[in-house]
């Protein structure tokens, strides 16, 4: 397929770019940028045809929007205008409303709207998941989900509220939720209790929730911008527990541990680049006229769990998130 990119900062260029290359049949077409002397590079060498304005693409079939949050409504709706299809970075918008009027653009001119949460291709997450759906922990009670790591990139634009719309949250804190969404596709989290903390900058840089599925299993998650780089899930069943360690990083990577009593046992799970399998999946529901396995669907739910997550710190309170 002919792809676009919006965008042309690190995920772009050190992530999806170089996955794209080795998908058989997919083509960088075209690059849309505001800054076009700083894509020359790799117009050259994808042989890919740089735009100013997303009105004037031609010759695309999808788009990878990896642009600053505040961008991706508007971005998404006119490729959408456009009869393009859209694989959007995380978080897919700023708010749940905006994320809503982007499904109903893409709904309205029946392209597909993917979200690029690649967690969900690690193989690792996948073989959890089918742990989990065998029952391995038992009857669950209490899942424990953490995301850190110390930003120094405290002058870019993930620190400005107006491009960003939060800190920890927005960034790592989506990941976290969409995994939890993930391992529990048939739950949904209707409860949150939070406290923030932002250290005087504008965006919150640890923060922590309480919150609730739909089922009565406990769940207590935490990101942060200012501690050792860490991902963690901990899914303790009456049988037993499973930790799910390092499978939300750009670099393929995880550990799975299942414990009973004080027996481990340590698993091993093999897959494609998660970058690669996260295009391969776009591709096919495009031409399969599916969801997604990230679906736009998918997006709004977690940004239901974030506003809802904001709301709770913002006015020190238990929330609940209706769907």
């Amino acid at each position: 397929m002919r792809w676009a990119v919006i965008g042309i900062g690190q995920i772009v260029r050190d992530r999806f770019l170089p996955a794209l290359e080795k998908v058989i049949g997919a083509k960088l077409s075209a690059i849309v940028t505001t800054n076009p002397e700083k894509a020359s590079d790799l117009a050259e060498k994808y042989g890919a045809k740089i735009y100013e304005r997303i009105e004037d693409l031609e010759d695309v079939d999808v788009v990878y929007v990896a642009t600053p949050n505040k961008f991706h409504k508007e971005q998404t709706i006119k490729c959408a205008e456009k009869g393009i299809h859209v694989l959007c970075e995380k978080p897919m918008a700023m708010n749940m409303e905006e994320a809503e009027e982007m499904i109903r653009a893409c709904e309205k001119n029946k392209v597909i709207l993917g979200i690029a949460n690649m967690g969900r291709f690690n193989p690792y997450n996948i073989g959890a998941k089918k742990l989990l759906e065998g029952n391995i922990v038992g009857k669950l009670g209490i899942v424990k989900a953490s995301f850190s790591f110390v930003n120094l990139n405290r002058d870019k634009w993930r620190y400005d509220i107006k491009l960003a719309g939060g800190g920890a949250i927005m960034d790592i804190g989506v990941h976290v939720i969409n995994t939890l969404h993930f391992f529990r596709p048939n739950n949904k989290i209707v409860e949150i209790c939070a406290i923030n903390e932002n250290y005087g900058y504008e965006v919150e840089q640890n923060a922590g929730a309480v919150a609730k599925f739909d089922d009565g299993v406990l769940v207590l998650m935490d990101v942060s911008y200012d501690t050792s780089i860490s991902v963690s899930f901990e899914i303790r069943g009456r049988d037993g527990i499973l930790y799910v360690l390092d499978t939300l990083y750009q670099e393929y990577d995880g550990k799975v541990i299942l414990r009973k009593e004080n027996n481990f046992t340590f698993y091993t799970f093999y897959g494609e680049n998660q970058y690669m399998a996260e295009i391969k999946d776009m591709e096919d529901a495009i031409l399969n006229k599916r969801d997604p396995k990230t679906s736009g669907f998918e997006g709004l739910k977690d940004m239901k769990v974030i506003s809802a997550w904001y709301d709770s710190a913002l006015k020190k309170k238990l929330v609940e998130i209706y769907y």
